[in-house]
């Protein structure tokens, strides 16, 4: 079960939209007396945003008169509220839609994997942790690495995707993720971008980013092993590692001619060539 942003943030990423903000604008020109041309929105998680805006520039440059307009972050459940309202034309999610949500008409589609990596500052030069030392990171137990720096846990909101994959991995690490987001005094990133920034801030930083977010941003951040297992594409393909984001696109009802073009493209070469290089591997039935 994944719950959904409380109202006040969706109402708060709703209003970026209303207000027009263009953040990440990708436009492809058009020859004078040319009609308009075709506008497309999207929005959603953070973790794909770096990466779509490549794929937006690659699609432009094969559709003349369309423009891609990728918005800062709106999370999953701000991204899909806004397809159901009719803000933006398609939702970028960490999660699959509830029930509910698929009884507003809205649809969707799995188009890539990636590996979701325990991350610190890269000045460490040691990066290895077990699920035992997380959880007791989490639970407040585990407070200074082997150096004696002390760990400084980034803390996400309750809906985060990633988070409530942890919960969900053992009673344990339940009742760890209970104790963390009680826990006073630790830093709570909204968005998927603050909390990248704020892993590359802190000395001693500990927490959690998608390896796609990770290389599409270019981010300067050291992803542990973990139990021995490096968090890459390649040990997730083969199973062994096992924590990973299956990211879904949004829409409502059918799409018109411009959304459908960028849903062709999102499943053909070019496409998965960006998202083979920065970290992505393609969907697996019954994954989520």
């Amino acid at each position: 079960m994944f719950p959904s942003d409380d109202g006040h943030h969706i109402s708060r990423r709703l209003a970026i939209i209303a207000f027009g903000v263009s953040v990440g604008f990708i436009a492809c020109g058009c020859p004078g007396g040319a009609a308009e041309p075709e506008r497309l929105r999207l929005g959603g998680t953070g973790m794909t945003l770096a990466t779509m805006r490549r794929i937006a520039e690659a699609f432009v440059s094969t559709a003349p008169g369309t423009t891609v307009e990728v918005l800062p972050s709106l999370g999953s459940a701000g991204g899909i509220a806004a397809v159901a309202a009719g803000a933006i034309d398609l939702g970028l999610s960490a999660r699959a839609l509830t029930p509910a949500e698929r009884g507003k008409g809205l649809r969707e589609r799995a188009y890539a994997r990636t590996p979701i990596a325990f991350v610190t500052h890269p000045a460490k030069t040691r990066c290895e942790i077990g699920f035992a030392q997380v959880i007791g990171i989490l639970a407040g137990t585990l407070t200074t690495w082997p150096d004696g720096t002390p760990v400084r846990l980034v803390r996400r909101e309750p809906s985060d995707a990633d988070w409530i994959m942890l919960q969900d991995l053992s009673p344990d690490f339940a009742a760890a993720v209970a104790v963390a987001r009680q826990r006073p005094g630790l830093l709570t990133a909204t968005t998927d971008q603050e909390n990248a920034d704020m892993l590359e801030r802190l000395h001693g930083s500990f927490g959690m980013i998608s390896i796609g977010q990770l290389r599409a941003e270019n981010r300067q951040l050291a992803p542990f092993a973990l139990d021995g297992v490096r968090p890459e594409p390649e040990a997730l393909a083969g199973g062994r590692y096992k924590l990973a984001r299956t990211l879904r696109v949004i829409w409502r009802d059918l799409p018109g001619r411009g959304l459908s073009a960028f849903l062709d493209f999102l499943q053909g070469p070019q496409a998965h060539d960006i998202l083979t290089r920065l970290g992505h591997l393609s969907p697996v039935d019954g994954v989520s």
